[in-house]
């Protein structure tokens, strides 16, 4: 026993670290219009960012590159959440990622695709301007951000909906012009009930312009207990949604 002990100690040997965090599968990058070492080159920098991101374990890619091996070097296209959640759990892992590289226009891109045990998916792409600490740094902000979205924080505050500010919007204004007609329905009730309202003349076109201004007055009170009516529905109706709303 003390002679393994000491060949371990001798040739520098210290247990791994366990890692901690959540497990991800970072596949082999494909390329498209880039030489092998720009793409296993630009494949390292996103490989150094997704390790640096709080949260994840990321497996070794001698692992995966072995992994893949075993299924014959062969990683099938899926569209369906299905297939993707058996390719995920195929890895033994919570997440898996697919990479391509693209050198088109002189410029290098990425896209990354994020799937999940439940089999949806997320997609990034981003531009890698060099490869060195800028490459790392670009990858790291984009895969944080498409971290975030598949990990969303969860939040106790309600989002208020517009609905209820519409609803006593239109209520208020509705009562404004509902107090607008009442008050010229009461104008033109005070004119025709202390004289005559303003008609000229005698006899039939008399009678004429005295019926048409009550018949005008009479319009004003309907129209103003309407909007008055309709406006405290929707103005009581939009202050019960605000208040259910509230956090």
């Amino acid at each position: 026993m003390l002679l393994p002990l000491a060949l371990m100690l001798s040739l520098g040997a210290t247990p791994q670290a366990a890692c901690e965090g959540e497990r991800l599968v970072l596949l082999p990058f494909d390329s498209v219009a880039l030489t092998r070492p720009e793409a296993r080159s630009t494949e390292e920098a996103v490989r150094r960012a997704l390790a640096r991101t709080p949260g994840v374990c990321l497996e070794p890619r001698k692992d995966t590159v072995e992994r893949l091996r075993a299924r014959a070097g062969k990683q099938e296209e899926c569209s369906e959440p299905t297939c993707r959640a058996s390719q995920v759990k195929a890895f033994g892992a919570q997440w898996l990622v697919h990479g391509r590289a693209l050198g088109l226009g002189g410029e290098r891109t990425v896209s990354l695709a994020l799937l999940g045990a439940d089999g949806q998916e997320t997609r990034t792409t981003f531009q890698v301007p060099t490869l060195d600490a800028e490459a790392e740094e670009a990858a790291r902000k984009a895969f944080g951000s498409l971290w975030e979205a598949r990990h969303p924080r969860r939040e106790s505050k309600k989002t208020l909906h517009p609905l209820p500010m519409v609803l006593m919007g239109t209520g208020v204004a509705a009562l404004a012009v509902g107090a607008g007609f009442g008050l010229a329905a009461h104008s033109t009730e005070k004119r025709f009930s202390q004289g005559t309202g303003g008609c000229q003349g005698e006899g039939e076109d008399f009678r004429r312009c005295f019926s048409d201004g009550l018949r005008q007055g009479e319009r004003q009170s309907h129209l103003a207990n309407g909007l008055l009516g309709a406006g405290a529905v929707l103005g009581a109706g939009g202050a019960v949604l605000f208040v259910w709303e509230l956090p």
